[in-house]
């Protein structure tokens, strides 16, 4: 009797090292997916690929570290990491680069206006074209209909 007790113990002990394991292989894996996604993410690969971001998922709490170019960009690393599945949350500890103000204000409140378009899924960023020439923004492209031209045009104003 005791040696069929002990063996059953062992055989619950290893159940549990192999379920605990596997939890572990599959925790691992969704970090590894989130991490990957988000460098291969669209914003990461076009708009912020000069920065130097490094990303850490643990159980799906992304860390951002690094350094970025805009203020802007943080806040766009975290608001693409934060849409991806399986993030729990988001810390950012992003510092921004110290650079003179461009030489040429226009280009940088169309970054801006980019910028802040890329934050909202409810715009079609990736469509809409940003210009800017003595402070005055132009928008062009194509909305799926007139509540969209108009939000997109709201988040411009923003």
């Amino acid at each position: 009797m005791k040696i069929t007790t002990n063996y059953f113990a062992a055989i619950i002990m290893a159940l549990i090292v192999l379920f605990m394991t596997g939890m572990t292989v599959y925790a691992s894996g969704m970090d590894d997916r989130i991490e990957s996604a988000a460098r291969n993410s669209h914003v990461f690969k076009t708009y912020l690929s000069a920065d130097d971001i490094k990303i850490k998922s643990v159980d799906g709490v992304v860390t951002l570290n690094g350094t970025v170019s805009e203020e802007f960009h943080k806040s766009l690393a975290r608001d693409t990491v934060l849409g991806l599945p399986g993030v729990k949350s988001v810390d950012n500890n992003l510092q921004v680069k110290s650079f003179p103000i461009a030489a040429n204000p226009d280009e940088r409140l169309a970054a801006k206006v980019k910028a802040k378009l890329l934050s909202h899924r409810s715009v079609l960023s990736g469509k809409t074209d940003v210009s800017v020439k003595d402070s005055i923004v132009t928008l062009t492209g194509e909305a799926d209909n007139q509540a969209q031209k108009e939000l997109t045009t709201v988040y411009a104003k923003d």
